[in-house]
């Protein structure tokens, strides 16, 4: 019987699975092989390689959201992405860690069977696009435990709210909390990360490892005078500005509790800047590296 290719499910958590609505779910199952270079007489190899070590990757994309009584699955994961995410009186902030040594498990469900992923390291990035909704894009990486036949589950997935349009968002840049006009921002969490070898390790993998982050982003804000919006002038000089993206005021939809939020970055350093024209304005095409240590940003949610 054919699949479907939209009949995809996702479990997955730090400490216990969790069935969450995750969208655009991709996965591709990794193998490394070797084995002996034997011909004999004959230009055809004798012998076939061997599958030596196995992992596999996957991605998909969730709603900038969170719950109003305790941590989300979809932001509890950010934890195995070198953050601490905490919660207090209705709000998960989210801010950068070092060696959190949290990792995700995860049952991924597809094509009449389940992937089965654990001690896995993952990357996040936030789009916020005009036309659409905020979503966090996650990448992992994990160590692939095994693969059976099974159906789809059939519990329901985990309550989280309705999302936010993107309308009304009020990005200020600078120390004088300028107000941009832009189409779209991104926030790329920039995890580097490694699968780790070991032959003492079943499947010949011992885990993932996160190498480096390099925090950065990029928008597009209309081009302004200088005496206006003088981000040339930061540039130019190598100095740092803040930012901040407020999604709290919206004038559209029903707020519900979780879907608010709020991302600040102190101080970022502009890495290029550049121009191009949005529906028949001229916006400066502004990329950025956060700049701190364990504090580049931080993302409120409530």
């Amino acid at each position: 019987m054919p699949f479907v290719d939209r009949q995809k499910a996702l479990e997955i958590g730090t400490s216990s699975l969790v069935l969450i609505d995750a969208e655009d779910i991709s996965y591709n199952p990794r193998t490394d092989k070797a084995g002996r270079n034997i011909y004999r007489n004959t230009i055809s190899k004798v012998q076939p390689d061997r599958v030596v070590r196995r992992w596999i990757e996957i991605s998909f994309e969730f709603p900038l959201v969170g719950r109003a009584d305790k941590i989300a699955t979809n932001l509890e994961i950010l934890k195995a992405c070198e953050c601490r995410v905490s919660f207090d009186n209705g709000k998960t902030i989210i801010e950068p860690a070092t060696a959190s040594g949290e990792t995700v498990q995860f049952e991924l469900y597809a094509e009449g069977k389940k992937f089965i992923g654990e001690k896995g390291k993952g990357n996040a990035k936030i789009e916020i696009k005009s036309g659409n909704l905020p979503y966090l894009t996650y990448s992992f990486t994990a160590l692939l435990v095994d693969i059976q036949d099974a159906d789809l589950p059939a519990e329901t997935p985990e309550t989280v709210p309705e999302p936010l349009v993107c309308e009304n968002i009020g990005i200020f840049v600078g120390e004088t909390n300028y107000p941009v006009t832009c189409e779209s921002f991104e926030l790329d969490f920039g995890l580097d990360l490694k699968v780790r070898n070991a032959i003492t390790s079943p499947g010949g993998i011992a885990g993932v490892t996160v190498q480096e982050r390099v925090v950065q982003g990029k928008f597009n804000p209309d081009a302004e005078k200088r005496a206006t919006f003088d981000v040339w002038g930061v540039y130019l000089g190598n100095g740092t500005d803040p930012i901040v993206v407020d999604g709290s005021n919206p004038t559209m939809g029903v707020v519900q509790p979780g879907s608010r939020y709020k991302i600040t970055l102190p101080k970022v350093a502009y890495t290029n800047i550049g121009n191009a024209v949005q529906d028949g304005i001229v916006v400066n095409e502004i990329q950025f590296e956060a700049v701190g240590v364990d504090d580049e940003f931080r993302i409120e949610i409530w």
